[in-house]
């Protein structure tokens, strides 16, 4: 069977496809072009599964329709799974100038990706949501959870997010599609670099760029705690894609809480032995930081799963690994 997977060039799209093709599956991936990160497309060729990239964009129900077409006819058993994850992950400045494009490709766009999902006959669907569906009611207190915290979304990302889900789940109803939404966490971790549609990225891949090029990263606090390392994500979502039978059609994907920003930089410096790290109130922060820290997701659905396997000490050692391994022109990307 082959597995779909729309915005396949993107930070998620990339670790997602790697880690199918590991595993030896057939790979569609699809994208608007195909701008894969340096040294990905050879990291790739060497895995077992098998890639077809198919250039579309996920507006064009036409486009859609000729590249589901490929995937169901690419193996005998169809589409194993479709993992929806094309989006435009804006700042406020893109917020502010292209609110209809960033409706019209995360929620329009996903409603394409439903159809040709159900007409060419994909055994399960997965949208590939975010914890910015949470928005204003983001800081209970305690960690957010799926059956309990309804979501406020309050950006153009939050509001197209939260109302895709709901075209998803409802399009569950509609046409029997089995459709579940993953809502993620915060990301950070291999293939992360800027992608033209994603203007905001990880404090911990911003803050790990700037050590190891020794500047300076001060902080006035410890900052957000729910990192997820990426390959826990990829991990996650096919651990949820393959599962025969699913209890909710909502599932958390993160990591559970547990360590800071702070805790990442002091850690990151202290391997480094540069001493570029300060955590002062009274300090400039020189990663950026909201005004308030979103409470941490909870996993207790997704455990049932799958558990995550990258806390700060195993990620740390991962990410350092995999990002000496680099070529120049990743480096130069990043």
């Amino acid at each position: 069977m082959s597995t779909v997977v729309t915005g396949a060039c993107g930070f998620v799209g990339c670790n997602l496809v790697e880690h199918l093709l590991a595993e030896g599956r057939a790979v569609v991936a699809i994208d608007r072009s195909e701008a894969w990160p340096a040294d990905a497309e050879a990291r790739f060729a060497s895995l077992p599964g098998q890639l077809t990239f198919v250039p579309a964009d996920v507006r064009d129900a036409v486009a859609l329709d000729h590249a589901f077409a490929g995937a169901a006819a690419s193996t005998p058993q169809g589409i194993d799974g479709v993992v929806h994850g094309a989006a435009i992950t804006p700042g406020l400045e893109r917020e502010a100038r292209d609110a209809d494009l960033i409706m019209q490709v995360n929620l329009l766009g996903t409603l394409r990706v439903l159809e040709a999902a159900r007409d060419h006959g994909a055994r399960r669907v997965m949208y590939l949501s975010s914890a910015s569906v949470y928005g204003a009611a983001a800081y209970p207190g305690r960690p957010l959870e799926e059956g309990r915290d309804t979501p406020l979304p309050n950006t153009m990302y939050g509001i197209a997010k939260y109302a895709a889900e709901r075209a998803a789940l409802r399009a569950r109803e509609l046409w029997g599609l089995d459709v579940i939404v993953a809502r993620v966490g915060a990301v950070f971790g291999p293939w992360e670099r800027d992608t033209g549609v994603r203007d905001t990225f990880s404090g911990p891949m911003l803050a790990t760029r700037a050590l190891v090029r020794g500047e300076r990263v001060q902080l006035p606090r410890a900052g957000p705690s729910d990192w997820v390392y990426a390959r826990d994500v990829a991990a996650a979502l096919v651990a949820l894609l393959d599962a025969e039978a699913l209890e909710h059609e909502l599932y958390h994907v993160s990591g559970g809480g547990g360590w800071s920003l702070a805790d990442w930089c002091r850690a990151l410096d202290e391997r480094l032995g540069q001493g570029r790290f300060r955590l002062d109130p009274d300090a400039t922060a020189t990663l950026p930081l909201t005004a308030r820290d979103r409470a941490p997701l909870a996993i207790d659905r997704l455990r049932a799963h799958y558990l995550p396997r990258y806390g700060l000490e195993a990620a740390m050692d991962h990410y350092l690994a995999w990002l000496e391994a680099r070529t120049p022109a990743w480096h130069a990307s990043w």
